[in-house]
């Protein structure tokens, strides 16, 4: 008997990691020293930090993306003038969620110094079942106290610097709203002392204005502090920059440096998990029917998803033959009845622009580029 041995070979897990700031507290604080006064105080009002690791595959074997509530060996350590401590679960200065979806969240309970920011260096790692091998999950955020009294402009936007979105429950428009405070004064609304530019990330790694190219169809408006993007038309993530110059005696740069506020928000199409089945097929057909109508639902999280064909694409076969497309089609009697009838439901993506070979777009004749699922 010859024997071989047959193994299977899994794609890589896409792993993500980002450090997300939970809630209106933020990682820059002020302290006045003439009265003492931290802005934010995390001694009243912690910082409050969520790892978001995430795990995509390819292979569709592990369902979810999130993995926080599956992390093992997780530990934080605190950096101090390189000083490298661990953070002990008796360290009152913090707080860390050891279980459920939130494992690994961190409260941060103590101020840091002028001078002195605080490195908060996050590890995990993440048991990969279909090969038993450990993924390791490690990033940092930084915690800094500048001086009130000449502090530095600090620009955030409304939007997480890691955004999901699911198409089938969340609006395909987002609205992004930018903030510009410096010290404990909100300049946002000041448009003598600000200037507010939106860029987005483009493939070959650049930044050039949002709404710049005549293919950026995601970009419904970029005006001031605002950028309203249409997410149906992004791909499947793209990143979105803000810039601010900022003037106390009121003449802002008219274009940014590399040393003005920035902020940025990557935006990931993100489906939640589902599953499906066939409907509307009745164990015997009545002779004399030429036609049957089955159906897929599709089932996620939260039940069946009414919408679910918005982003799916369901094809029927016969065997192995293609006999119908769609959510319910109409199909011949013979095919369902003399043969093993099947569905296959996969995800079509974002929009797409029709392109020809040498990657040149497909436009109307008024010169509008076509786009399809």
């Amino acid at each position: 008997m010859k024997r071989k041995r047959i193994e299977i070979n899994y794609k890589p897990l896409h792993v993500h990691v980002a450090i997300n700031e939970v809630g209106s507290i933020a990682s820059l604080q002020t302290y006045d020293a003439a009265t003492g006064v931290y802005e934010a105080d995390y001694t009243l009002t912690p910082l409050v930090l969520l790892p978001q690791c995430d795990v995509i595959d390819r292979d569709g074997i592990i369902k979810e993306h999130n993995i926080n509530a599956k992390l093992i060996n997780l530990k934080w350590n605190e950096i101090i003038n390189g000083k490298k401590t661990l953070i002990e679960s008796t360290n009152n200065s913090y707080e860390i969620t050891q279980d459920g979806t939130n494992k690994g969240q961190i409260k941060v309970k103590k101020n840091a110094a002028l001078l002195h920011p605080i490195t908060l260096d996050f590890y995990a790692e993440y048991l990969d079942t279909r090969t038993n091998q450990i993924i390791v999950f490690k990033k940092t955020k930084l915690i800094k106290c500048i001086n009130a009294t000449d502090a530095n402009p600090l620009l955030t936007l409304d939007s997480e610097s890691t955004h999901l979105w699911n198409p089938w429950e969340d609006a395909a428009q987002q609205i992004i709203t930018a903030k510009l405070m410096v010290g404990e004064t909100d300049y946002t609304g000041d448009t003598v002392k600000r200037k507010f530019f939106w860029y987005k990330l483009r493939e070959n790694g650049t930044l050039t204005l949002a709404g710049s190219d005549e293919l950026d169809m995601d970009i419904i408006s970029a005006n001031d502090n605002v950028l309203v993007v249409d997410r149906d038309m992004m791909g499947e993530k793209q990143t979105y920059v803000c810039k601010a110059t900022f003037s106390p005696t009121g003449s802002p740069a008219a274009s940014p440096t590399d040393a003005d506020s920035t902020a940025t928000t990557t935006v990931v199409r993100r489906l939640p998990p589902f599953d499906y089945d066939i409907i509307n097929i009745p164990n015997r057909i009545a002779p004399g029917t030429t036609v049957v109508q089955p159906k897929v639902i599709v089932v996620g999280p939260k039940g069946i998803i009414s919408n679910a064909m918005q982003e799916l694409r369901a094809t029927w076969y016969k065997d192995n033959t293609v006999i119908g497309t769609g959510e319910s089609p109409k199909l011949s009697a013979v095919d369902v009845t003399s043969g093993l009838l099947g569905v296959e439901v996969v995800d079509k993506g974002n929009y797409k622009m029709l392109a020809v070979t040498d990657e040149k777009i497909i436009t109307t004749n008024d010169g509008k580029a076509i786009i399809t699922k």
